[in-house]
């Protein structure tokens, strides 16, 4: 098999184990060279319910019954090639031939693919979608059905690109516009960064110098030859894999793949596998990457050899091998998060992990988030506490914590693997192969997890740790970013590692959590009502004290519970003139937990439990949502009404908060898309007061006692209402209400008004002159934002073809902008429609571009519009893009997420279902004629706003 190049290891990463045991375990199994699949060279179990198989010609399949959404597929194809398999001629040539395969084939003239896949309803982007790495290349298709039409097209698209692109020279030259557009938009400063971090941690491989995206000067220079020769040497059926996942018979699926890939035949010899020289580093380094609108880290790490190669096998010693560091990873990272909480923290942020560095070295990590002015404090306070770790260890109740932890995380994947997704399937199935990994089923994981640990210990998980650092004082890696530049930063960065080392901390001492102070809340409320909203099978609950309860059981997620809460105001209300108020509620209540117990205590106290609440402000209401299991779901509830009526507003989190803002505030406009979200919104509403950006010293002037006034006026006693969807007992739902919401003070059933003030704007006159914003990013890189007014949307029928609208000028503005032009990556469009405001709103284009050709492509966006609004849709048009939307919508009813958005205010405002029962009926009997006349209301030149993006200077 093919060794995977990976820079992390996934989920567990691997750990010092005896070789003794290595080698027992592996020496009666096959060479893994000399099998198809990890499984064949494995004593782990493979999952029974995936059938692995070879065709003749050496192509590798895997196929997998599933019917989480009914009557759909995943289809994924691997090719081994990948950046690594480039010369220093043709960097960059993966990723663009990756880019070829839907530009035009021997059966599929160019342009005709993407169109081809949206007639059988998949949307470019979402669905149809490709990748590049170093080593990979991944084509993905996710089929809205699974006919035998749609799964026969399907594979011969596959087998067109895999095999049979043409390759033509003019759409090479087309494309070259569009990879140098999308490697202009990712050419951030904080991208920049990374690339300069992976250049210092794997400088003696010149991986850097394999980058996917390539280089200017190849992508323009690359020979219709060049790409012939990458074609014939790399997409090959020995180096293929194919997955499809989906509800239909493997056998079936099997057989479809046999029938469109058995007579592909490679031409010519084949190229070696690439390989990254192993390496390691024996002495002390120190490096740094300096940008004035990046935010500061500092990382602290080792490179040691790479395992030899008994150690990488995917065996049941080796993976129990990984568990130790696992686990001391986990422990140490929660100390940081519990220094972070308490507000102890010099640091924004701290964590230790460790990987595989390419299949080359190993590396432990140790990376530290700061403010600029307190890097050293923070550094020397995180890598202190890394000191402790190596040499106090941990404690017993820490390692019962995360053990807890881990086994729920274990549990909860049997309980849910009836049920798991199609997509998420296919993936995990691709991901193992990539990786050269048994996929094994969760039922066998949970079961070899409670046998690794029934024999592991304390010392296991310290000994583990202490390996895996076992170079730190003799070669330490230090690397810093900062948007500061530092004189002499080797000399620097070696004396704040000799100061940090020069003291050491004392032992870790363990903390009580105390009693969970939310279980009791008196006596349980009544219910007094109990209803069925039919045509969606709703029950309909109210309790005497007016909490409203709606509920469906669904079979889309076995043993799952979500729930969403809609409460008290939301932004709306708001103080009108205070800009940061949001920000400053939202994170400051996010850090706080609860009254009784701070984050770090509910995290002990809610170990090996399936909880969680996250909270939220939309304009009308506040929200509350998580997930759980039936066995969790008192607890669940219980831990929403506290979060509901006694939050925390701990003065201690305040400094963290600020710490953090202060470390990212001005880089908002680092950025064309960044700087757009601070200025387009005044523009937009006429400078109204809600879309002011505020000023990081308006951010960090915290009022703690304001904020909670604020809450218990507006947020804590609002009308209530519960939507529980999923794996549900109804009357068991009802009970945990009951015991908890049910059993607070009377609530009234109406919600406030939305002040007026708060919905006092317009959309501003048109002009024909653009907004000019500037940005601090790169000089060659700008963005183009056009805005339409539209007139009124105050029904459903119009956001849907104002909807459908956009997604007509997208697929236009791809097929000009991109295909045509070459100018840009991917044009986007979007809409604003307001519920609250159906007099304001607006259809707009987004897209990156060159800042010398503004102008020009504003000028294209605004000819398209304009075609569009003056000779109609094209029927083959609307078809595109009104096909995958309507094929989405039977999906989508398969999904617990759709249905706690139906059900979320389904008592409150009962007018909102007629929505959802309108959805499909709406878009089946559309007409292009009818997005045709939105076209013509919405696009009209003179009533448009240009803004246009440039780098400053």
């Amino acid at each position: 098999m093919t060794r995977t190049l990976l820079l992390t290891v996934g989920l567990l990463a691997l750990v010092a184990c005896s070789s003794e045991s290595i080698v027992t375990a592996s020496q009666s199994l096959p060479d893994p060279e000399t099998v198809d699949f990890a499984h064949q060279a494995s004593d782990l179990v493979m999952d029974e319910e995936v059938t692995y198989g070879v065709l003749p010609n050496g192509l590798r399949y895997a196929v997998m019954e599933n019917s989480t959404p009914t009557r759909t597929a995943t289809l994924l194809m691997r090719i081994d090639a990948g950046s690594l398999d480039e010369t220093d001629a043709t960097r960059g040539l993966a990723h663009f031939l990756e880019h070829m395969a839907f530009n035009g084939s021997e059966n599929i003239p160019e342009g005709e693919m993407t169109k081809r896949l949206e007639r059988l309803g998949l949307s470019f982007g979402a669905d149809t979608n490709a990748s590049t790495s170093f080593e990979e290349t991944i084509y993905q298709l996710e089929l809205p059905e699974v006919s035998d039409d749609l799964l026969t097209e399907a594979l011969s698209i596959f087998r067109e690109t895999a095999e049979r692109l043409t390759l033509d020279p003019d759409a090479i030259d087309r494309e070259r516009g569009v990879i140098l557009a999308e490697r202009r938009a990712r050419n951030s400063p904080n991208y920049r960064a990374a690339i300069a971090g992976l250049e210092f941690q794997t400088e003696a491989t010149g991986l850097v110098d394999r980058l996917p995206i390539g280089v200017p000067e190849t992508i323009e220079s690359v020979t219709p030859d060049d790409f012939r020769a990458f074609y014939d040497t790399q997409y090959r059926p020995e180096d293929t894999f194919i997955v499809l996942v989906g509800d239909r018979p493997r056998e079936q699926m099997a057989q479809m793949i046999e029938a469109a890939f058995a007579d592909w035949q490679a031409t010519g010899e084949g190229a070696p596998d690439a390989e990254v020289a192993g390496f390691d580093v024996a002495e002390p380094r120190y490096g740094a990457f300096f940008d004035p609108e990046i935010t500061t880290r500092l990382t602290l790490s080792t490179l040691t050899p790479a395992y030899p190669e008994e150690r990488t096998r995917d065996t049941a010693a080796n993976r129990a091998a990984e568990l130790p560091l696992f686990f001391a990873n986990r422990i140490l990272n929660r100390r940081y998060a519990k220094l972070i909480r308490s507000g102890g923290a010099d640091f924004t942020g701290a964590g230790v992990g460790a990987s595989d560095v390419f299949g080359a070295a190993r590396t432990a990590q140790l990376t530290v988030n700061a403010e600029t002015d307190t890097l050293e404090p923070a550094f020397i306070q995180a890598e202190r506490e890394l000191r402790r770790a190596l040499d106090h260890g941990f404690s017993q109740a820490e390692l019962d914590e995360q053990i807890a932890n881990v086994r729920k995380d274990y549990e909860i994947r049997v309980q849910t693997s009836p049920t798991r997704r199609t997509p998420t399937l296919a993936r995990a199935i691709l991901s193992a192969f990539s990786n050269e990994r048994v996929m094994t089923s969760a039922a066998s994981s949970l079961e070899r997890f409670d046998a690794i640990i029934e024999s592991m210990t304390l010392k296991d998980v310290e000994t583990a740790f202490r390996e895996a650092w076992s170079a730190l004082d003799t070669a330490p890696q230090l690397y810093m970013q900062s948007d500061e530049v530092v004189e002499d930063p080797e000399a620097f960065l070696a004396d704040l590692l000799a100061r940090s080392r020069g003291e050491s901390l004392p032992a870790q001492a363990d903390t009580d959590a105390g009693e969970f102070a939310y279980a009791d809340w008196g006596e349980p409320g009544e219910v007094v009502e109990r209803g069925k909203i039919e045509d969606f099978d709703l029950t309909t609950v109210r309790f005497a004290n007016n909490v409203r309860l709606t509920m469906k059981k669904t079979p889309y997620e076995k043993d799952v519970i979500r729930t969403r809460i809609r409460t008290g105001s939301g932004s709306a209300f708001y103080p009108l003139e205070d800009a940061a108020f949001g920000t400053q509620l939202s994170s400051i209540l996010g850090r706080s937990a609860l009254a009784a117990h701070d984050a770090d205590q509910l995290a002990t106290l809610t170990a090996g439990k399936a909880v969680g609440v996250s909270r939220g402000f939309g304009q009308e209401v506040m929200t509350l949502s998580g997930a759980t299991v039936p066995s969790d779901i008192d607890l669940h509830m219980q831990l929403f009404a506290a979060h509901l009526t006694d939050p925390g507003f701990r003065p201690e989190v305040i400094d963290t908060f600020q710490k953090q803002v202060r470390a990212v505030w001005s880089k908002f406009d680092s950025t064309p898309g960044g700087a757009a979200s601070i200025g387009i919104p005044p523009i937009l509403t006429g400078n109204h007061p809600t879309s002011r950006h505020p000023d990081e010293a308006e951010v960090t002037d915290v009022d703690l006692d304001a904020l909670r006034a604020w809450y218990d006026a507006n947020a804590k006693d609002g009308p209530i209402e519960i939507a529980v969807v999923g794996d549900i007992d109804e009357d068991a739902i009802i009970d945990a209400v009951a015991r908890t919401f049910g059993a607070l003070p009377e609530r009234g059933l109406s919600a406030p008004a939305i002040p007026d003030a708060a919905l006092d704007y317009d959309f501003p006159e048109g002009r024909q002159r653009p907004f000019v914003l500037t940005h601090q990013g790169e000089p060659d890189t700008a963005m183009v934002r056009v805005y339409w007014p539209v007139p009124n949307h105050d029904d459903a029928v119009t956001d849907r073809e104002i909807g459908m609208l956009a997604s007509v000028l997208k697929l236009e503005l791809t097929e000009r902008l991109r295909e045509q032009e070459g100018a840009t990556y991917s044009p986007n469009t979007f809409t604003s429609l307001p519920r609250l405001k159906p007099d304001y709103g607006y259809v707009a284009v987004s897209i990156e571009a060159a800042p010398d050709e503004v102008d020009r492509l504003t000028s294209i966006i605004e000819q398209t519009a304009t075609e569009l609004a003056t000779e109609g849709v094209e029927a083959d048009l609307f078809d595109r893009a009104v096909t995958p939307v309507i094929e989405n919508i039977e999906t989508s009813l398969e999904n617990n997420s759709y249905w706690l958005g139906l059900a979320d205010d389904a008592q409150s405002d009962p007018d909102s279902l007629d929505r959802y029962r309108t959805r499909e009926a709406t878009y089946q009997n559309m007409t292009p004629d009818d997005v045709a006349s939105q076209a013509t209301a919405v696009f009209a030149p003179d009533r448009a706003i240009r803004i246009h993006i440039l780098p400053e200077g």
